[in-house]
């Protein structure tokens, strides 16, 4: 399933809940003091924050980031099609985008499935 619309990410309950579970998914990897701080649900500044931890996280320690995209759910294949279709961004930016979109991902499935 792709996420169309990260728009979603304006409803207001939404958004709390995409925080939790960034923040939980962080927090299992051993990184909830780099977690995002997500304080506005504005698109730009959600993408800068999660760029700015992947950034951190990698100084850290590099093989750090894979245990983060393996908690995630972002496989190989995701990121290499995702580099393959816009060769004008990082790998950090790819990396902060489908973490984006793989969280908004399961917070609406979860949404979905509970009702």
């Amino acid at each position: 399933m792709e996420i169309e619309r990260l728009q979603d990410l304006q409803k207001p309950g939404l958004f709390e809940k995409f925080k939790m579970q960034l923040y939980r998914d962080y927090e299992l990897c051993g990184f909830a003091d780099l977690a995002p701080k997500l304080s506005t649900n504005n698109l730009e500044h959600v993408f800068q924050e999660v760029l700015n931890s992947v950034m951190m996280i990698e100084r850290k320690d590099s093989s750090s980031v894979q245990n983060l995209l393996y908690r995630i759910d972002i496989t190989e294949l995701q990121i290499k099609r995702e580099a393959a279709n816009y060769p004008e961004k990082n790998f950090q930016q790819i990396l902060a985008e489908l973490i984006v979109k793989r969280i908004l991902q399961k917070v609406i499935l979860k949404e979905q499935y509970s009702k």
